[in-house]
């Protein structure tokens, strides 16, 4: 009996391939979000920290030079946070494209998964009424055989 054979079994195997790979990309797209929120979330921290150290500071005597630094210190985390919003949008944005990309990839994988299937539940029914045709011409021979027998 002859063996099943996908002749696209190349094309699935190469579909799979780049479906992983768009797996790869699309975790590292969102790895940098994640990274990129907690770096906010760490500015958010050292910004709410600071203004428990400065309202313990002003309780005591008000020094202009520190005053002046926090004020500074402020200015910085307030620029840090804004082009990490944009970063993030960015890698957001990012994010989105490579899981477009990893959706239709495997909507490609799917479609050769489909007509390797199809192909297959083909070939076993050909292979079924192949047998079923052998066994009817045997039931058919020993039917002749034994009715030839009986009136020799």
């Amino acid at each position: 009996m002859k063996k099943f054979r996908f002749r696209l079994e190349r094309m699935l195997q190469i579909k799979k391939h780049l479906e992983r790979e768009k797996q790869k990309t699309h975790g590292a797209a969102s790895r940098k979000v994640v990274e990129q929120e907690s770096y906010l979330s760490d500015l958010n921290r050292s910004r709410e920290k600071t203004q428990c150290q400065q309202r313990a500071m002003l309780s005591g005597g008000i020094n202009p030079n520190q005053l002046v630094n926090y004020s500074r210190f402020y200015l910085k985390l307030k620029k840090q946070e804004l082009t990490g919003r944009e970063i993030l949008k960015a890698y957001i944005a990012e994010r989105e494209k490579r899981r477009l990309e990893l959706v239709e990839a495997t909507r490609q994988k799917k479609i050769y998964e489909k007509l390797r299937e199809h192909r297959m539940d083909t070939f076993n029914r050909e292979i079924e009424l192949l047998t079923q045709k052998d066994q009817d011409e045997m039931a058919a021979k020993m039917h002749i055989n034994k009715r030839s027998s009986h009136h020799g």
